[in-house]
């Protein structure tokens, strides 16, 4: 073979091999690109479920009670009642109901008491309740435990009043001043007239011991 073709053939030879190489190494840098530019994976969210939380036990309410309150009115549960021994008048009898603060809890008094006869073993009202006899001044009293007050009492004979009808009674009715409950102070002594037109009883204001 002559030298010239010889050379010849080398370079096409050489050519070819250089070529290869460069698309190799082309097809390499697409490769690298096509893995480096590929998103990484966006991972999934994750959720997060709430522990449920435990429901607060509430606390009781305590139930108010009726203690009566420091420098309010006088109540029956607050009190005790009796009778002084009676003093006769021209046709009537007058007592004094006294009223003595049996709590702990101090408690104020102020004017008329309510007061009516009762009868038939049942507390019955027996004929009028008392009406006021405006001859005390109202004032308010303070009624420190074991401290006392005390009401006058007119009781006029059953038989000095026309039409009355005399009736055994078991004693009296007593609301304090201002109270919607009542004591009972037993007292057989006296008649009542039954018929309530007649105006038996008269009671004063409340007066300080």
């Amino acid at each position: 073979m002559p030298q010239g073709n010889g050379w010849r053939i080398a370079t096409i030879v050489l050519a070819i091999v250089v070529g290869l190489g460069i698309v190799v190494a082309a097809v390499g840098l697409v490769v690298v690109s096509l893995q480096g530019g590929s998103a990484a994976p966006t991972p999934a969210p994750t959720t997060a479920t709430p522990t449920p939380s435990a429901t607060p036990t509430p606390t009781p309410t305590p139930t108010p009670t009726s203690t009566p309150t420091a420098g309010g009115a006088c109540t029956p549960e607050q009190l005790a009642v009796r009778a002084s021994d009676p003093q006769g008048t021209a046709g009537s009898t007058v007592l004094q109901l006294v009223f003595s603060n049996t709590s702990s809890t101090t408690c104020t008094m102020s004017g008329y008491p309510q007061v009516m006869f009762v009868g038939d073993q049942n507390g019955t009202q027996i004929g009028a309740a008392a009406i006021p006899d405006p001859t005390v001044r109202v004032e308010t009293l303070t009624l420190n435990p074991g401290d006392s007050a005390y009401s006058l009492l007119t009781i006029g004979e059953a038989g000095n009043y026309d039409g009355c009808t005399p009736t055994v009674v078991d004693g009296f009715r007593v609301y304090p001043p201002d109270a919607s409950g009542a004591l009972y102070l037993p007292d057989a002594s006296y008649g009542a007239c039954a018929e309530s037109g007649i105006q038996q009883l008269r009671v004063g204001a409340v007066q300080q011991n």
